[in-house]
This record gives structure tokens, sequence and C-alpha cells, in this order.
């Protein structure tokens, strides 16, 4: 058994400019910072990086969690973290490469995507200038800038075995002396005589804290003009046996361009697939849905079919808000790693 905690998000961008590309060239101005995008055909689509996404991530660990910034050691051409994953949670969860007297390194247990936007062509361009107390008769500074105003989705997965598991050996996850120095903070595996655990109530914890924080989400760039909130409006999130993020583009756009919805059919199609890998016990549903009112365009057709469809009676809890939801699924992490 491979059990994953995996999902989707949707994130309410307004009039914002989450995460920028830089300086533009060949324009009419010298000063014009473009956002970042993606192009497929004619159609333009405004995106937040994955690493700007964990950076939000980490940062509301960090303030509303209680995890401690593991230290950055800086070199000419790099920098690394301390690679310590039993002191530092985010060492654990988000991975680290460090290069001293040997290497080692942690893939990361928590994966996301870029957050895309579901609307194309919504990139607008805004037009300012510098002129407050500048001296008699000096020239303005002119500017440009981008903004949008679209739902951004993207997934994440966190491998739930993997969390507060660590290898020992060069381009593993630790040396043997570190693991002497926490070796009563730790517990071998007796399954692999490389292999040592963190206690289960700190694996649960640290993945808890994980999906809680989503709810909490908050950051991105050019806040003080273009303030917009961050926390998703809706979420799917659920325990799955195996599986890659199977809950890709799950929203799509209406056939004017104007709102989002929910895929029903592809949802549907990829719990056909799934209904034998999800992980639940008797009783209980694996996967979690939550929503603020108003943001899907089929909002009405979506609770209906919740409600009537039986494989997704069977499937789907549903919480009046996305926090809700997101609660939901941390209180069942402790059953799913009774199952690891």
């Amino acid at each position: 058994m491979y059990p994953v905690l995996t999902g989707a998000v949707l994130v309410e961008a307004n009039g914002a400019a989450l995460n920028n590309a830089g300086l533009a060239e060949g324009v009419r101005v010298e000063n014009v910072i473009v956002v970042k995008q993606i192009r497929i055909g004619r159609l333009r689509f405004p995106y937040v990086s994955g690493q700007a996404w964990r950076r939000w991530w980490r940062e509301v660990l960090y303030t509303d969690f209680g995890w401690r910034p593991s230290k950055v050691i800086r070199e000419a051409k790099s920098a690394y973290t301390e690679g310590d994953p039993i002191s530092y949670e985010e060492d654990d969860l988000f991975g680290y490469m460090v290069a001293k007297k040997a290497t080692y390194r942690r893939i990361s247990p928590l994966k996301n995507s870029l957050l895309i936007s579901v609307l194309p062509n919504v990139i607008t361009s805004d037009f300012g200038h510098f002129s407050r107390n500048l001296p008699a008769g000096t020239d303005i500074i002119p500017f440009e800038s981008e903004h949008y105003t679209t739902y951004l989705q993207g997934v994440f997965t966190i491998s739930l075995a993997d969390v507060g598991r660590f290898t020992i050996g060069e381009m593993a996850d630790l040396s043997k002396e570190t693991i002497n120095k926490y070796k009563d903070k730790l517990q071998p595996d007796p399954k692999n005589e490389r292999v040592y655990l963190l206690p289960k109530e700190e694996r649960t914890k640290r993945v808890q804290d994980v999906i809680r924080a989503l709810a909490h989400l908050r950051g991105g760039a050019r806040l003080a003009r273009n303030l917009s909130d961050v926390t998703p409006v809706v979420v799917i999130v659920g325990f799955l046996d195996g599986g890659n993020a199977p809950f890709q583009r799950i929203f799509e756009h209406d056939e004017n361009y104007e709102r989002v919805l929910l895929n029903l059919k592809r949802l549907r199609s990829i719990l056909e697939d799934y209904k034998d890998r999800l992980l639940v016990d008797k009783d209980k549903k694996a996967l979690f849905f939550g929503y603020r009112p108003s943001v899907l365009a089929n909002e009405d057709e979506i609770l209906k079919q919740f409600e009537k469809d039986e494989l997704f009676k069977r499937c789907i809890d549903v919480s009046n808000t996305p926090k809700q939801a997101l609660e939901k699924a941390a209180e069942m992490v402790k059953l799913a790693f009774e199952k690891i």
C-alpha cells in the first residue's frame, strides 16, 4: 500500500498580480512589469509558480503553526537548508539537498503543481506614473504593470508513507551521525535496517498542519496595490492508495469564458477508476468537498449530483466551506496512518 493525501484547490484572484515575470522588453515605456503566463495558441493564462505557492504555504506554517524555519547556508553558487528533518518540519515535508562533505537529499513528500488560471485572456495592462513630490519642472516617471481577475487551480499530493521516514546514506536523507544524534527521537524500521521513523503521532501532526495551513493561505506579489485573498474558495481533497494527483484540471470555464465550472463528468470518470483504491473505513468517505457559495456556475447541479448519484454519495463528503472540508481531511489523517 502507498497511501497519499491528494487534492485540488481553486483560488480567487481579484485584481491581482500574484507572481511576476519581471521587466518586459520592446514596449513603449521602460518600466513594465509583466505577470507570469502560459500561452496556448492565442490564449494567455496567468499562473503562479509552484515555488511561489510553496513559499506561501511555508510562511503560514511558520506564523500560524509554530514551525521553525530551517537555517539557510549560503555559498558562492548555492544555498541549502540545514537538512535536519527531525528538528525542522519543513525539511521533512518540503525536502532538501545538502552538499557538505557528502551529499544528502530528501525528495519532498509534498508535491504541488502551478496555480494556473481557469479563464484565458484575463491579463490587463495598468499604466501609472510616479509624480508625488517631484521637484517643479521635472518629468513624471511612467511605469506599467499587469494584473488579472480570475480563478487559479492547482493540485497537490502528500506521500504519507514518506513523512517522518528517513533513509541513511549518501544521496539519501541522512548520515549515520545524524541518526545517532537523534536516536532518542527515532525508531528503527523493522522492515529495513537503513530506515528510521519518527513516532506516528509526530508524523500525523505534521501532515495535519500542512492540510490545515491551506485554509490560512496568504501571500503573493504587489499586495500593497493589488491585495487579493488566496485562501482556496473550493477544495476537493482525500485519500488514495497510490495515484499521482488525479484531480488535474477538474475546474473548467463555461462556454463564454466568464465563469468556472466543476467538471462533473471528469470527476465521475476519476472516481470510477479509483473507487477501489479509495482509503476509507466502514461508514466513512475518502474525499472531502468544500466551497464558497456562488463561485461555481454549476453549483446547484453539483449538489444535486452529489446527493443523488450513488458513486458520488459513496465517495464524497460535502462541507459548507473549504475550511470545514480541510479540517475533516486533517482528522482523517489519523486513520490513514493506521493503514501504513
